[in-house]
């Protein structure tokens, strides 16, 4: 029996989407299952063999019982605020500079985009040592010009802004590459009307450029900051979460619970508070971004 020309489509799309939606189930739809039913157990991985359910009992000890664990979503929650508000910053000014034609431009926009092109873990142990509080080439240089050495990876009060630091000059540029394509695609004669009428540069960059790429700035800053949620590079690179847990994220705490110390069902449940917590920002953002 033929198959008609119809048939005969469909079979061909489900030959391409197969593979697709096998994927899907094994790598994401799967694990999540599997850690969701693992969170109500109590699984200590190297003495147990087999899980034994719990219930709630491991979200009850997260949010009631464990400070630990608040304390690295506050340190998580500080590092994103301050992390995407300087990169959205620094990149909205570079990109509103590297708008206008001057000698030079390409080979600074590129420049600029080193840092987004390297791999996070190398960009940790690259900053490790460069911050290295006795020999590393940062504190050296505040030495030859007469200025005290500065404890970037072992003070409590340091450190996290050196996490701040390291990531915004690495995610910069991402934001610089989304505004300056936005900058690029506004037409100039709405800012040349402006002009004519007697509007100053400023005022045209916050009454016209500004509502015209707020979608853009809502979309890029939503991604940035899921993103920057699950800082964990950084951390394991140059801090370990030192010094006294200062700069421990959630990220690496759900590692360290779940991976190192073999915790397998507490992991799993922490896991599973971690991604309710970003789940509901990004709604929020989302319901924001539909509003501009």
């Amino acid at each position: 029996m033929k198959l008609k020309y119809a048939d005969h489509k469909d079979v061909i799309k489900w030959a391409f989407l197969l593979p697709c939606l096998g994927y899907l189930v094994l790598m994401a739809i799967f694990p999540l299952v599997w850690s969701l039913s693992l969170s109500f157990t109590r699984w200590l991985g190297t003495i147990m063999e087999k899980p034994q359910w719990t219930g709630l009992t491991n979200f009850r000890n997260i949010l009631f019982e464990d400070p630990r664990f608040w304390k690295a979503l506050w340190f998580t929650v500080r590092f994103v605020s301050l992390a995407v508000t300087f990169q959205l910053g620094i990149g909205l000014g570079m990109a509103y500079l590297l708008r206008n034609n001057f000698r030079g431009r390409s080979f600074l926009r590129v420049l600029f985009l080193v840092p987004m092109a390297c791999p996070p873990i190398a960009v940790a142990f690259l900053w490790k040592m460069m911050l290295h509080p006795d020999i590393g080439v940062i504190n050296s240089a505040l030495q030859m010009v007469g200025l005290p050495k500065v404890r970037w990876t072992t003070s409590v009060l340091v450190a996290p802004f050196t996490i701040v630091m390291v990531d915004v000059w690495e995610w910069t540029p991402f934001m610089f590459l989304a505004l300056l394509a936005a900058f690029e695609a506004l037409p100039v004669e709405l800012d040349d009307a402006a002009a004519i009428d007697g509007a100053s540069n400023f005022q045209i960059f916050r009454n016209i450029t500004i509502p015209l790429i707020a979608p853009v700035i809502v979309t890029i800053v939503l991604i940035r900051v899921i993103d920057a949620f699950k800082l964990f590079e950084l951390v394991f690179g140059i801090t370990s979460c030192g010094p006294a847990n200062a700069t421990e994220s959630l990220s690496y705490y759900v590692y360290l619970t779940g991976i190192k110390w073999f915790d397998l069902g507490k992991g799993a449940a922490m896991s599973w508070v971690f991604l309710l917590i970003v789940l509901g920002i990004s709604l929020v953002l989302f319901r924001f971004r539909k509003t501009v």
